[in-house]
């Protein structure tokens, strides 16, 4: 709920909070592991992605993500664009919106936004909502586009290709600057399966998969995703496991 403030003290509060964000944004895009350190314990993240993959943790949880996925994250220059910031005043706290793009994926974010509150005179953030897709929408360059659309043609004229007794890949795809590997595990229904142990399995063999082979080690070094997307018999999704620039040794 928003509420109101004295314009006084709205406006030394509400500059205190984009001082704030400012610093946020420059460690964020520095790579900077005490970027955690701005967030609440107890804080809310949530993540939305392809507009209906929901994700939410707290925010302990999340700083230890931050921590262990910053190496990959400045390995992939995987910056942030920050416009139109605007600042609330919300409960306690305030909210801070912007306009966000990330550099790696092209596609602005209309409905972020940053809750913070002040605790023992230093501000952290109690909520952060992004909305995100799983595949880079840059436009890949002419010899990276070049590159996939050979990689996918050289397997067409022998589609579907039975890769094991189980694994059936029958389409190649490019879009964009990723290769999708469109996959059906022929001899598996999802209602039988548990999925929380297939899928880190399937995520295991991507990858090892992808960075095994240099051919494809070479188009991940140079910007392309690798998506293997998997489906059992009848169809049914049964994970999209996408190994992007920066996650191979």
């Amino acid at each position: 709920m928003l509420i109101a403030l004295t314009p006084v003290a709205y406006a030394g509060e509400a500059e205190d909070v984009r001082e704030f964000f400012s610093e946020f944004v420059k460690r964020t895009n520095a790579f900077d592991v005490g970027v955690a350190d701005l967030y609440s314990p107890s804080a809310r993240i949530i993540t939305l992605r392809d507009g209906t993959d929901r994700l939410e943790m707290p925010g302990s949880q999340w700083k230890q993500l931050v921590i262990k996925a910053m190496p990959t994250a400045k390995k992939r220059g995987d910056t942030s664009r920050f416009e139109d910031i605007k600042v609330f005043a919300q409960g306690d706290g305030f909210r801070v919106t912007a306009i966000r793009t990330p550099a790696v994926k092209c596609v602005p974010d209309t409905n972020y936004h940053l809750d913070v509150v002040r605790l023992d005179n230093s501000w952290l953030v109690v909520e952060e909502y992004a909305e995100t897709v799983s595949l880079s929408q840059c436009k890949p360059s002419n010899k990276l586009a070049t590159s996939l659309e050979a990689a996918r043609g050289a397997l067409l004229p022998h589609l579907p290709l039975d890769l094991d007794a189980d694994t059936r890949l029958e389409a190649v795809e490019v879009v964009g600057p990723a290769l999708i590997y469109r996959q059906r595990l022929h001899t598996i229904a999802a209602a039988e399966m548990d999925l929380a142990k297939l899928v880190p399995l399937l995520r295991q063999i991507g990858v090892q998969n992808a960075c095994g082979s240099a051919g494809m080690k070479t188009l991940i070094g140079k910007g392309a995703t690798v998506r293997y997307a998997y489906v059992d018999r009848d169809g049914a999704k049964l994970a999209n496991v996408d190994i992007a620039p920066g996650l191979c040794p």
